[in-house]
């Protein structure tokens, strides 16, 4: 992990190359509008890659920062990959839980609103207003969005909390009602393609959860001997019985 800290404000931004550093684009003059300006932040890095490229802005004159190489546990990995084993061995039970339908449901509505949001604004804004073309790709920038929600959510949960607690509130009661007026699922082939779909994604976040790639795929076949396995272990320990 790279940090840097700075004595002022300052806008930090990663680029996969030196050339990147000079050369202009429209879409990294919009997000360095939109990125946040802080005097300290931390940038992960792949334990693979061969370079790491930062550019640093200075918004103050006489602004001093230091930058950082940092190396740790991180417990965003761990949880990562936690939930990844949860939602793999444990997705047939998940897939077949009201409990679990209904709460995904609404996770699910809270997201995917600010989506929403996006496309009806570009519905009405004028083809030819520079924010409109901001709005056509639409799902990356809400995904920045969401992103920059999170990475502020303590200080919107300070300032903004009235307003936090509304929005969560009708749009969680919206997308139960969504939930509860279609009901859980009761096909048998749906449930199936819901769990599958569930112990995909538990795949995917256990690879995504180790940074060195060839642990990360043993413990996936790991797992998924495990998983297969399951009756002939228990087989094997009714015969040693």
């Amino acid at each position: 992990q790279i940090r840097v800290t700075s004595s002022r404000m300052i806008r930090v931004t990663q680029v996969d190359s030196e050339e990147e550093l000079e050369k202009f684009s429209l879409w990294n003059v919009v997000f360095s509008f939109l990125r946040g300006k802080l005097n300290d932040t931390s940038i992960d890095v792949d334990l693979y890659s061969n370079k790491t490229c930062l550019k640093v802005e200075l918004l103050e004159p006489g602004t001093s920062y230091t930058v950082v190489l940092l190396r740790r546990f991180d417990p965003k990995l761990f949880l990562v990959f936690f939930l990844g084993l949860l939602l793999f061995f444990c997705g047939d039970t998940l897939s077949r839980s009201q409990i679990f339908y209904y709460s995904a449901g609404i996770s699910v509505g809270l997201l995917a609103s600010l989506l929403v949001l996006v496309y009806m604004m570009s519905k009405v804004m004028p083809k030819k207003s520079p924010v409109y073309f901001l709005l056509v790709g639409g799902w990356s920038f809400s995904l920045y969005l969401l992103q920059l929600i999170f990475k502020n959510l303590q200080e919107i949960c300070k300032s903004y909390w009235q307003y936090l607690l509304g929005y969560l509130l009708s749009v969680g009661l919206l997308s139960f009602a969504v939930c509860y007026r279609y009901g859980p699922l009761e096909n048998e082939r749906s449930i199936n393609l819901l769990s599958w779909a569930l112990q995909l994604l538990g795949l995917l976040l256990i690879y995504s959860g180790i940074q060195i790639h060839p642990i990360a795929l043993g413990l996936v076949l790991v797992a998924v001997c495990t998983k297969n396995l399951d009756y002939p272990l228990q087989w094997a320990f009714a015969a040693y019985r």
